[in-house]
């Protein structure tokens, strides 16, 4: 086998288990990565001509762009500064090349500046990319368990709150924070109240990463604490491949989410839950496996979480999704002042996760919108991927421009209305 075939196979092989397909079935050439590229080439400039064209001027018609703000921003650093960063040494151990080649293609993807510290790159390459809208940064919390005691070798990685808070405060017309606090943390309600005496905006949760359960009683004062002040929480429900932590998957089931809309909390369903399957719990601890993205849209029918659950569009055009939700997601008309705009970076820098080359073949975007998309992906990701959800269609359907002015949705809360006011 040849260097390039086995480097090929070997990244099919990362990308199939991180999208759930089968090597044989990304095999497919119309799944075959844009150009054969597997490496985004960071290029440092946006050419005038590039930003100037009729694709990237169209996508921009009809947005309010002080009104966008992007919902899903992962802040990632090495800790190589006094950031506090942290991640997982598993995920650069040479033993294991599959975990290894992932964190090779999300460094990629990050495009880190040169000549800079890895945590001071990530965070230039962000500034630089912030065309004209705000980024929600997300920190990340440890992985607890029911004990509140922190599970340091089942944890992906952390993003400290404090460093999330000091880069919105350093950068405040660029960078909104979004906080994340296990619920089963001893000190959660206290951190909770540090965190938007900082201006964070949300509460950031990945259940089956970080190993939170939503039905357990344990988080009832956590809810009662979001209900009250009016928090949103940005909850990753469906299956997670991209950051395995405690890998609990049965934790990721959309139909927990009652236990927190029952409350009165805002919920944002990262991804609409599109990927995975679980089991029916409307029917039973023993109730058949259905498709994750079937329970949410069960969970949005129905009228009492109106108002109360949301779903971010964020990788909704990367291939395994493309097939499983996005075609639904454009067809609801009906959810369009429910969903929010988000691109989940750097996932939006990596090429083999969104095939523009099936987007065409299925008829979601023309030729043109490709070729100009392709050019803006090496250059600006989050650009690209503000042009790409602005441009992908189904039978003439596509996100309304409501679905991008996202910041009343994020500084609607009560404690941003009374902020010295005594809410524990």
């Amino acid at each position: 086998m040849h260097r390039r075939q086995f480097l090929n196979l070997l990244a099919f092989s990362t990308f199939g288990g991180l999208l759930g397909y089968g090597t044989d079935r990304l095999l497919h050439s119309r799944y075959w990565p844009d150009g054969h590229q597997f490496l985004n080439a960071c290029h440092s400039s946006l050419s005038l001509e590039l930003f100037n064209h009729e694709v990237v001027l169209s996508a921009l018609e009809g947005v309010d762009l002080k009104q966008l703000w992007d919902g899903h921003v992962h802040l990632l650093g090495m800790g190589d500064t006094d950031s506090g960063c942290w991640v997982n040494p598993n995920f650069q151990h040479a033993s294991d090349i599959r975990q290894r080649l992932q964190f090779m293609f999300y460094l990629n993807a990050a495009c880190l500046t040169p000549e800079l510290s890895q945590d001071e790159g990530y965070v230039t390459r962000l500034q630089q990319s912030a065309w004209k809208n705000r980024l929600l940064l997300l920190a990340f919390d440890f992985a607890y368990n029911k004990k509140g005691e922190r599970l340091l070798e089942r944890s992906a990685f952390y993003t400290p709150n404090h460093y999330a808070a000091h880069l919105h405060q350093q950068f405040p017309k660029q960078f909104e924070w979004v906080a994340s606090i296990h619920p089963y943390r001893s000190d959660a309600l206290e951190t909770l109240e540090w965190a938007f005496r900082q201006g964070a905006r949300g509460i950031k949760w990945l259940p089956a990463a970080m190993g939170i359960d939503l039905a357990d009683r344990q988080c009832e004062p956590f809810y009662q604490a979001l209900a009250r002040l009016e928090i949103p929480l940005l909850c990753h429900v469906g299956d997670e491949q991209a950051v395995q932590g405690t890998a609990q998957k049965e934790y990721g089931n959309p139909l927990l989410l009652r236990h927190v809309l029952d409350r009165g909390v805002k919920v944002v369903a990262a991804h609409c839950a599109s990927l995975g399957n679980s089991v029916d719990l409307d029917k039973g601890t023993q109730g058949p496996l259905v498709e994750n993205f079937g329970l949410f849209q069960r969970l949005m029918k129905e009228q009492r979480y109106e108002g109360l659950l949301f779903g971010d569009i964020s990788t909704m055009t990367h291939i395994k999704r493309v097939e499983t939700g996005l075609a639904t997601v454009l067809r609801e008309e009906g959810w369009q002042a429910r969903l929010l705009y988000g691109s989940d970076y750097p996932l939006s820098g990596i090429i083999p996760l969104i095939s523009l080359k099936f987007l065409v073949h299925l008829g979601c975007l023309n030729q043109e919108q490709a070729r100009v998309l392709e050019q803006l992906r090496h250059v600006n990701s989050l650009l690209f991927d503000f042009v790409l959800n602005r441009h992908v269609q189904v039978d003439g359907h596509r996100f309304a421009p409501e679905v991008f002015h996202t910041r009343s949705f994020w500084t609607g809360g009560r404690f941003f209305k009374i902020i010295t006011q005594e809410w524990f």
